[in-house]
This record gives C-alpha cells, sequence and structure tokens, in this order.
C-alpha cells in the first residue's frame, strides 16, 4: 500500500468514528431530555398537576422515541386521557396511545400491561351504552309501575263505591 492511501484509509476512519461518537452523544442527550420531562411529569401527577405533566408526557411522546422512556410515557398519557365520566371520545385518544404503545413497543413491560387495559377499554362503550339503556328502561319500568299503582287504587276506590251502592240496594230491596 502507498502512502497516500494509508493517510485516505486512516482520514476515513477517523471520521467515521466521529460520527458514530457524535450519534452515540446526541442519542444521549435525546435519553437525558426525555428521562428528565418523564421524571418531571411523574412528580407531576403524585402532585395532582395532571395538565401541566400531561404537556410534558406529549412532548416525550411526540419526540423521537426512547425505549423505556417513550413507553412509559404512552402509558401514563393513556391513563390520564381517560375521563372520570367515560366519554367514547376521549377514550378513543386513551386506546389510541395504549395501541401505540404495543406496536411500537411490544417486549416493553408498559405494553404487557397496557393490553389488558386495552381489551377493557374496547369493551366498555358497549357496557357503557347497555348501561344507558337500561337505565332508560327502568325510568320506564317506574313510570309505568307509578301509572299502574295510580289504576289499582281508583280500581280499588270504584269497586269500594260498587260495593256501598250493592248494599244500599239490597237494603231498598229487601224492606
Amino acid at each position: 500500500m502507498t502512502s497516500r492511501t494509508i493517510i485516505i484509509l486512516m482520514v476515513t476512519a477517523c471520521l467515521s468514528g466521529c460520527t458514530t461518537v457524535q450519534k452515540s452523544l446526541e442519542n444521549q442527550r435525546l435519553r437525558t431530555t426525555q428521562q428528565d420531562k418523564l421524571e418531571q411529569a411523574v412528580k407531576l401527577i403524585e402532585r395532582g398537576n395532571t395538565e401541566k405533566a400531561e404537556t410534558l408526557l406529549e412532548e416525550v411522546v411526540a419526540a423521537q422515541g426512547v425505549r423505556g422512556i417513550t413507553d412509559e410515557a404512552l402509558f401514563r398519557l393513556a391513563l390520564l386521557s381517560m375521563p372520570s365520566d367515560l366519554n367514547r371520545e376521549d377514550l378513543a385518544n386513551a386506546v389510541k396511545y395504549l395501541e401505540r404503545l404495543q406496536k411500537e413497543y411490544p417486549v416493553s413491560p408498559w405494553a404487557t400491561q397496557s393490553s389488558s387495559l386495552t381489551d377493557l377499554l374496547a369493551v366498555l362503550p358497549r357496557h357503557l351504552q347497555s348501561t344507558t339503556e337500561l337505565r332508560r328502561q327502568i325510568k320506564s319500568l317506574r313510570d309505568l309501575n307509578l301509572s299502574l299503582t295510580r289504576e289499582n287504587k281508583e280500581m280499588r276506590l270504584n269497586i269500594e263505591k260498587i260495593k256501598n251502592l250493592d248494599l244500599q240496594l239490597e237494603k231498598k230491596v229487601k224492606p
């Protein structure tokens, strides 16, 4: 080999090594930044400030994915997305985060936990709908029961009146 070839190989090796080191440093910076945001979000959740926590978690999941961080952020964001009144539209957001978690991080422990939660959220709208329908039926049946109770009371009164009239007729006929 000529000295020129050796110099070119050495320069190429150095430059490729620098790129690898630079990428590694960028990945480490990204990981640290994402980890810090996740930790802040967890602390905010513990303090009850879920709105700011949700904003931080959304930033984490919007950035380039980092295994062990983005998956946890997706799970926590899904939990925060579930409303207390279980509105279907908000449930869809939670399911979307959980499905993304399972798709992008299938071996994550958070994905394992999210699968049963996803199944539950999938059947929940049907159960909510049937619960709503049952409540309507209960109200209708209560109204019907009230109406029938009134009719029964009215019939009893009419029966008593008829008995009294019958007794009066018997008295008039017997004298």
